[in-house]
């Protein structure tokens, strides 16, 4: 939270590339199946983790277009960031 606290996720005006961000382009995204995951297990609930993979679908077709529009507006910085940083883990 700290390393994107003042960052307006809808309209970035700068590029994120500390704290977590620095392992992962997408943390929460990461945090946020994981929580799917283990809530689904930890409840014993096999639909919850069963939609996990459509999640994930979900997720990264989402996270293809952020990464279009975050390459139109941060153009190189964001190339070196994306070609240094993984995707998700």
């Amino acid at each position: 939270m700290r390393a994107a606290r003042t960052t307006d996720l809808t309209s970035p005006e700068r590029l994120v590339t500390s704290g977590p961000y620095a392992l992962s382009r997408n943390p929460m995204y990461v945090g946020w199946s994981l929580i799917h995951l283990g809530i689904g297990l930890a409840a014993g609930s096999g639909w919850v983790v069963g939609t996990v993979p459509l999640a994930g679908v979900l997720i990264h077709r989402d996270v293809l277009g952020e990464e279009r529009r975050l390459e139109e507006k941060f153009e190189d910085a964001y190339r070196y960031y994306r070609d240094t940083v993984r995707r998700y883990l």
